[in-house]
């Protein structure tokens, strides 16, 4: 991954009124991903969407660490149960097709 690709994160914390504590403990608890490269951290632009939906919670909502943890996983879970969803449907399809 070349650094022109990735996001500085002091940028995006200044963007959206963030400190970096934040960043970094979501980054300890494996939900986003930071790259240091000279001293310098950056976030991996994959993740920024993501990101930027916990930064939101996390400011608008007041939501501490843990809570986001959860919701973090509670999302991945639904997402990964409508991912089964239009597996099953799309094997379904073929026997409604017969």
């Amino acid at each position: 991954m070349e650094k022109t690709e990735l996001i500085p994160a002091k940028d995006f914390c200044l963007h959206h009124s963030i400190s970096y504590t934040f960043v970094a403990g979501l980054s300890e608890a494996g939900l986003v991903k930071v790259v240091t490269i000279e001293e310098e951290q950056y976030i991996h632009p994959d993740y920024v969407a993501h990101l930027e939906k916990l930064a939101r919670l996390h400011t608008d909502l007041e939501i501490n660490m843990e809570g986001i943890e959860a919701i973090a996983h509670l999302l991945q879970q639904v997402e990964e149960l409508q991912q089964q969803v239009r597996d099953i449907s799309g094997r379904l399809q073929i026997y409604e097709d017969l």
